[in-house]
């Protein structure tokens, strides 16, 4: 789990373990997402004012018997980078992860729900403002 436990917002942050590195988008103030890597290693973040992502609101996931549905408030969609799920065991102890690729995250306006997921699984979808 990365949490960003300052007053700023956290902007494209890589993640590395060894040769494997993914890029959290956007992590504001008080939020937690999951990173699935073993031994995770933070590289340099940007950090910016909340108020300088123009309303921008995380896109939030929850599984669903139908897969897992996502939901956004903001008003455009932003470009899916994929997202991290994680697997707990009874105890609440993180037991495994998984990567989806960003075909299987929906980052659009309103809700949708897409296959996948699981029973007890956490989906921390990656969702960018950048368009690139």
């Amino acid at each position: 789990m990365l949490e960003n436990a300052s007053t700023l917002a956290a902007y494209r942050i890589p993640v590395t373990s060894g040769a494997r590195t993914v890029e959290v988008p956007v992590l504001l103030p008080g939020q937690r997402t999951g990173v699935v890597l073993d031994h995770p290693a933070i590289g340099p973040v940007i950090w910016i004012a909340p108020e300088a992502l123009g309303g921008f609101t995380s896109v939030t996931a929850t599984v669903v018997p139908a897969g897992v549905r996502y939901r956004s408030e903001n008003c455009r969609a932003l470009t899916s980078r994929g997202a991290a799920v994680l697997f707990r065991d009874a105890g609440g102890r993180i037991t495994g992860g998984d990567q989806l690729p960003p075909a299987n995250v929906s980052c659009a306006p309103g809700e949708r729900v897409l296959p996948g997921g699981a029973p007890g699984a956490e989906v921390f979808p990656y969702c960018d403002l950048r368009t690139e």
